[in-house]
């Protein structure tokens, strides 16, 4: 049988787009429209091809005459969405991606391109999930772990973000030095790894150092108080004040305001409160001589604890 003139006209048009030499490759397609305008193959080539020239409009009517011609071909439809995005009607695009992620949802192409594209129109939890699933069904691809790199960039996962880098470049180490030639998919660069402690981290070891301190202090002048009452109360007095002299040395150390940081959540107001009120209990201890507040500098120090490991919202 002779074969069709036509394959040979996609096979030298797909091999000139390769070359750069879009304005040929688009010509050499039409015979193949001419002698059929809904070729469905043909009209998704051409869609690329006007695409990678860097015409989105003309992309865009190919790849929307292709999908017409075959609803269930994904390549088109991943046409339309990248040349919506490139024309900045995000809403479509984000359409289009919806319809590439439910058409295929056991298809590692259609998951990987359609989170790709959602990510870029819309991003969000959607997109993220998409991009998971598309690792899922395909783990050795590089390029999924990019994609999911780059949606988690956007949405400050960053530890998610640059274990998803690090594996792409481990299944393909060739994508550092071929970032710029993959456009969509191109390497993010390395997150900025901050090593300083969060407001609520410091607060945390804020209270624990003191309460390490303020739970020794308060049962020694507990101890003291049945033998001398009057040495329990100077030393309470005493280590009180050295206890709250740690709470300023440590106080001047947080990465921030310490007012903006015990307003940063709930738990980290009580813990801070808490830990002040531990050697502040003390030193009352030392200046009225009743052992309820040595009870309370133990109370406060527990629920200082109780705030910072628990993470409860008061």
């Amino acid at each position: 049988m002779d074969a069709d003139p036509t394959e040979g006209h996609l096979r030298r048009a797909e091999l000139l787009a390769d070359l750069g030499h879009f304005d040929e490759a688009v010509a050499e397609l039409d015979p193949k429209l001419a002698t059929d305008p809904e070729d469905g193959v043909a009209l998704a080539l051409l869609a690329a091809i006007q695409l990678a020239a860097g015409r989105p409009e003309p992309a865009l009517a190919a790849a929307q005459r292709a999908f017409a011609a075959h609803p269930a071909a994904v390549p088109p439809q991943v046409t339309e969405g990248e040349a919506l995005i490139q024309l900045r009607r995000f809403k479509e695009a984000a359409a289009v991606a919806e319809r590439i992620l439910d058409g295929g949802p056991d298809d590692p192409f259609a998951q990987l391109h359609g989170a790709a594209i959602l990510g870029e129109a819309r991003n969000g939890q959607r997109a993220l999930d998409a991009a998971w699933h598309a690792v899922a069904l395909a783990p050795q691809d590089a390029k999924a772990h990019l994609v999911l790199s780059g949606i988690a960039g956007r949405l400050e996962l960053k530890e998610i973000a640059e274990r998803a880098r690090d594996e792409a470049l481990r299944l393909d180490p060739a994508l550092a030095s071929a970032a710029g030639q993959l456009g969509r998919y191109a390497v993010p660069p390395p997150q900025a790894r901050d090593l300083r402690p969060t407001p609520a981290t410091a607060i945390g070891w804020l209270a624990l150092y003191v309460g390490v301190f303020t739970v020794p202090v308060a049962m020694l002048a507990a101890v003291l108080h049945q033998v001398h009452p009057g040495t329990s109360r100077v030393v309470a007095v005493l280590l009180g004040l050295t206890g709250l002299g740690l709470v300023a040395l440590f106080a001047t150390r947080l990465p921030g305001s310490p007012r903006e940081m015990l307003r940063g959540d709930r738990a980290s107001t009580v813990a801070g409160c808490a830990t002040v009120a531990g050697p502040l209990s003390v030193i009352v201890y030392g200046a009225v001589g009743s052992p309820w507040a040595v009870a309370a500098a133990l109370a406060t120090t527990a629920v200082a604890a109780i705030a910072v490991v628990s993470r409860m919202r008061f």
